[in-house]
C-alpha cells in the first residue's frame, strides 16, 4: 500500500518565512508504504483430549500483529544559515553540493551501516554568504536550496505476538491467563537522525562538516507482559 501526501508547514515555516510555498514538503507522518496485518489462531493442539490434559494444555489462542512501514520524512538544516534574516529560531535549510539532491543525498548501505552518517556529508555545502550593496560577501548567511523533509529516514518493523486461555473453575466462574510478547523478535527500529529545532537533521556544526546520526530508536525492546482476569 502506497500513501504520500504532502503539507506546508504553518507552524514553523523554513526559509522564507514570508512565503509559504518555500515551506511546501511531505507531511512530517507521510510513509510511503505501511502494511499492518493481524490474525487469530485457535491451536488445534489436543483439543480431542480430556481431563487434566485437556484443561491445562488444550485450548489456546494465539494472535499477532506485524506492522512494516517506511521511513517518515525529515529536513536537513544548516543552523548557522539564515543569519542574514534574523530570525527568532534557525530554520534555513542545507544547501545541495553541486551534482546532489534529494534522490542522491542519503548514504547508501543497510540500514545498520548508516547509523552515524545517515545522509552524505558530501551532498551538503555550507549556506551562501549574503552579498552587501557595494558586491562584497558579508558574514551574513541567506537561505539554502534543501527542500523541507525530502529525506526519507529509517524503515520500521515490528511484530506483537499474544497466547492466550480460560480456564473453566466452575458453570459461571472463568480464569483468563494471557501473555503478550511485544517486539516479539526484539528487533530494533531507529528513529529520523538527530533532530535541529524540532524539526530536522544535525549536519555538523555547520552544513558539510559532518552527517546526521542516527542515535534513538523508536518503540520499546521486547517486553513479556503476564495477565490473569477473573470473570464471574
Amino acid at each position: 500500500m502506497r500513501v504520500s501526501t504532502a503539507s506546508v508547514a504553518f507552524v514553523t515555516r523554513v526559509n522564507n518565512q514570508t512565503d509559504a510555498a518555500a515551506s511546501r514538503g511531505l507531511s512530517d507522518f507521510d510513509r510511503h508504504q505501511r502494511f499492518v496485518s493481524s490474525g487469530v489462531y485457535q491451536l488445534p493442539f489436543f483439543e480431542h483430549s480430556s481431563g487434566f490434559t485437556k484443561a491445562a494444555v488444550g485450548g489456546w489462542e494465539a494472535s499477532g500483529v506485524l506492522i512494516l512501514q517506511s521511513g517518515a520524512p525529515f529536513s536537513v538544516f544548516d543552523p548557522a544559515g539564515g543569519s542574514a534574516y534574523s530570525l527568532a529560531s534557525p530554520s534555513a535549510t542545507a544547501t545541495f553540493a553541486p551534482g546532489f539532491s534529494c534522490a542522491n543525498a542519503p548514504s547508501r548501505g543497510g540500514v545498520t551501516s548508516r547509523l552515524a552518517n545517515w545522509v552524505n556529508p558530501a551532498a551538503y555545502s555550507p549556506d551562501p554568504l549574503a552579498t552587501l550593496s557595494n558586491g562584497t560577501a558579508s558574514d551574513a548567511t541567506l537561505y539554502g536550496n534543501t527542500p523541507r523533509n525530502c529525506i526519507i529516514g529509517p524503515p520500521q518493523k515490528n511484530v506483537d505476538f499474544t497466547l492466550d486461555k480460560n480456564f473453566s473453575l466452575t458453570e459461571r466462574q472463568v480464569l483468563r491467563f494471557r501473555v503478550d510478547f511485544f517486539n516479539l523478535f526484539n528487533h530494533p527500529s531507529f528513529a529520523n537522525p538527530q533532530v535541529f529545532n524540532g524539526d530536522g537533521a544535525v549536519v555538523g556544526s555547520t552544513a558539510g562538516s559532518g552527517a546526521a546520526p542516527i542515535t534513538t530508536v523508536v518503540g520499546t525492546p521486547r517486553l513479556i507482559q503476564f495477565s490473569l482476569k477473573y470473570s464471574f
